[in-house]
């Protein structure tokens, strides 16, 4: 953990050096959260609309990529989150993310069961370590 600790500390020196993460760091819960949202929105809407109305999921998915800035969002919002203080919350959104990927629980392939096992071990792994560093085991980076 405390190899994984002073990964954490540069990669977030590093990218604070850049201002525009500077910008959007206090917006890392919303670009997260805001992209698993539309990821299971869209999910949810192929799901419970009937076919007539795929033109406009593809309108408003596709056509405006609303699920590319949800996909975007989700994975920019992983990294912005891993260097806020906020980390704790991270976790939470890679099982959601794994929940997405499951979601219709139909038609479960290898692939799809695989990625979101990866995602269920990296959030247990992280859950593990913020509860690690929480607790004052392992020196909090982010203690203030």
């Amino acid at each position: 953990m405390m190899q994984f600790s002073a990964v954490v500390r540069e990669l977030r020196k590093w990218l604070t050096s850049f201002a525009v993460v500077n910008v959007v760091l206090p917006f890392a819960q919303y670009t997260l959260f805001g992209g698993l949202g539309l990821l299971f929105l869209y999910e949810l809407l192929l799901k419970i609309l009937p076919y007539s109305s795929y033109d406009t999921i593809d309108l408003l998915f596709t056509t405006i990529p609303l699920y590319a800035i949800g996909y975007f969002a989700f994975f920019s919002g992983i990294w912005l989150t891993l260097i806020s203080p906020r980390i704790r919350e991270l976790p939470i959104a890679l099982w959601g993310y794994a929940f997405v990927i499951l979601f219709p629980f139909e038609g479960l392939t290898l692939l799809l069961i695989v990625r979101a096992v990866i995602y269920i071990l990296a959030g247990w792994a992280l859950f593990r370590y913020t509860t690690a560093v929480g607790a004052g085991r392992e020196g909090n980076p982010y203690s203030g």
